[in-house]
């Protein structure tokens, strides 16, 4: 959840710097301040800095460095609102919508490897982009 950010050092740094500082402060440096002081609660490390040990800090360096998302389920098609895949936009002049390897063959709206968010956002590149492949013929 910090990329780029070996949170075990930061957390050892803010230590040897300001050791009464909690954990979660120090830890909200990096991520937003309600999410580091769940993370410090459930590990035990609720208390400030100077009372955490190496071992107590590296398990909450873990979890915010090696977090993963493990999904339990879908509802499958019948009820997806987004799919992925289509024709890659690398393959597409951006400008008209025609194929840079065929000339005259044109993609728009969702044969498109766009994503939008709910709320008629693909409907909204549908239009647009079927309006520049129309202004392009």
């Amino acid at each position: 959840m910090a990329p780029g950010v070996d949170v075990f050092a930061a957390l050892r740094a803010a230590r040897a710097e300001r050791s009464r500082q909690a954990v979660a402060t120090a830890l909200a440096q990096h991520l937003p301040k309600r999410l580091a002081e769940l993370i410090c609660e459930t590990h035990g490390a609720g208390g400030n800095l100077a009372d955490a040990g190496d071992k107590r800090l590296r398990a909450v360096a873990e979890r915010v460095n090696a977090w993963t998302v493990k999904p339990v389920g879908s509802e499958g098609y019948r009820t997806a609102e987004v799919t992925v895949g289509g024709v890659d936009t690398d393959a597409l002049d951006s400008r008209t919508m025609a194929a840079k390897s065929v000339p005259g063959l044109y993609f728009v709206g969702e044969v498109v490897d766009v994503t939008g968010w709910l709320g008629g956002y693909n409907f909204q590149w549908a239009w647009a982009s079927g309006w520049c492949a129309g202004q392009a013929v």
